[in-house]
């Protein structure tokens, strides 16, 4: 079959590929909190193969999907959701960690802190990388629902 062929059947079958789109996003970020999750808590903080690759993958696959998916209310509202919960997460870890408290508080805002930080444990040291992807992971996902709303107050 050749390649012009290939992309007719795929744009005829589009909303199964965006199904198959968000679901490898989801496994990739999946994947990717669950092989580095014990880096937050481990002394070596060295990602595995497995932890490298689904972070690796994560963080390319997003973007692109973000765009293929832009039209898709359920995908970007949950990516919404998610990214600024992250956010919140990462915001609140850091204040619980420069407080140097241990106590409820402090463990309460920790534990989400490494799950999201673990989704890019596997990508290159600088902790730039793990703070400000997930803001323009959300940034992005906010103009995202933003142009659907708009999309949507045309229709009517």
């Amino acid at each position: 079959m050749s390649l012009r062929r290939k992309l007719l059947a795929m744009k005829a079958d589009w909303e199964k590929w965006e199904n198959r789109i968000s679901i490898a996003v989801a496994v990739f970020f999946a994947g990717a909190v669950i092989a580095n999750a014990g880096l937050f808590f481990s002394v070596r903080k060295t990602p595995s193969f497995f932890g490298a690759a689904f972070s690796w993958l994560y963080a390319v696959s997003w973007f692109p999907a973000a765009m293929l998916l832009r039209d898709r209310a359920g995908w970007v509202r949950a990516a919404v959701i998610l990214r600024w919960t992250a956010v919140a997460a990462i915001l609140l870890g850091i204040a619980a960690g420069a407080g140097g408290g241990l106590g409820l508080f402090s463990a309460l805002c920790v534990m989400p802190y490494a799950l999201f930080i673990s989704a890019y444990s596997g990508l290159s040291q600088p902790a730039w990388v793990s703070y400000l992807l997930p803001l323009a992971q959300a940034v992005t996902a906010s103009l995202l629902s933003r142009r659907l709303r708009r999309q949507a107050e045309r229709e009517r």
